[in-house]
């Protein structure tokens, strides 16, 4: 019962995390968080299905699913449908914002499908992240319906943003077919209303480098030996800690001497968890 409830705690304290406002997913804020979450899933197989559970409330963009709202609906209809949510005075959260905490949800599940080990399955894992973009472009208005969703930019800046590179590399061809759909039929329908023209901007400047791009360019704030851009069949297991060359070094060297490999992020003295590897905030 207290591993349950602590399991929850730290789902829980994820989403709190990528919904602040500090927290800038196109900027790869998510990666090292990502690499924590997947290292656990390995581990603990409770965590999987909790953390997926905790990701769908909060945001079912995450499914992916998309918000069934009325052409003629009102403001407060459509706010409601959009999943905007209230302060403590009632009032609504902005655009702005919703769409920037809708971009953070997103921009995590992206980070943790294309994080190491190769074989981990939390969130569905790689091959996840494949049908988890199937699925989004299905849900899409087929041509010539637009604008379409007002989500659609938003979601696919942050969820190629942190994937791209690894499906790129991982599957290519299905890769290039869904970009494809995207560059020639999805980014030429886009909302560019007052409120939907920034995300749209963003996606047309993120598609501009093409496939070669995603291929070949890690995502920013990616830290390469925790993101998973092997090729297809190419197999990555649980990384070295987090902590920094040196004392990451210096853990193995440990570990070795003392007959033993090194844990994924070492001791919490090794590692620096008490106030080095991973900061506070």
């Amino acid at each position: 019962r207290g591993k349950r409830y602590l399991l929850d705690l730290l789902c829980s304290n994820v989403i709190v995390r990528v919904q602040a406002e500090g927290f800038n997913c196109t900027r790869g804020d998510g990666f090292p968080l990502a690499a924590v979450l997947t290292s656990i899933s390995v581990e603990v197989k409770e965590f999987i299905p909790l953390l997926a559970s905790h990701l769908y409330t909060a945001c079912p963009a995450t499914i992916p699913t998309l918000p069934d709202i009325a052409d003629d609906a009102s403001e407060t209809a459509l706010m409601d449908g959009l999943g905007m949510i209230k302060d403590k005075k009632g009032e609504y959260e902005t655009f702005d914002r919703f769409l920037t905490r809708t971009e953070g949800l997103v921009s995590i599940i992206a980070n943790i499908m294309a994080s190491i080990p190769t074989d981990h399955t939390l969130l569905g894992g790689h091959r996840g992240a494949l049908d988890w973009l199937t699925r989004f472009l299905d849900l899409l208005p087929p041509a010539p319906q637009e604008p379409l969703p007002l989500l659609t930019a938003p979601v696919l800046v942050a969820f190629l943003t942190g994937a791209g590179h690894m499906l790129a590399n991982k599957f290519p061809n299905e890769f290039k077919s869904h970009l494809d759909v995207i560059v020639k039929d999805v980014s030429r329908r886009l909302d560019v209303g007052t409120i939907g023209q920034p995300s749209a901007t963003r996606l047309k400047k993120l598609l501009d480098s093409g496939f070669e791009g995603f291929r070949t360019t890690l995502p920013p704030g990616a830290v390469e030996i925790y993101y998973d851009a092997s090729g297809s069949g190419e197999s990555v297991s649980v990384p070295p800690p987090l902590a920094g060359p040196t004392t990451a070094a210096a853990a193995a060297t440990a570990a070795t001497a003392g007959g033993g490999a090194p844990t994924p992020f070492g001791s919490s003295t090794a590692s620096g968890m008490s106030g080095g590897g991973f900061g506070q905030s």
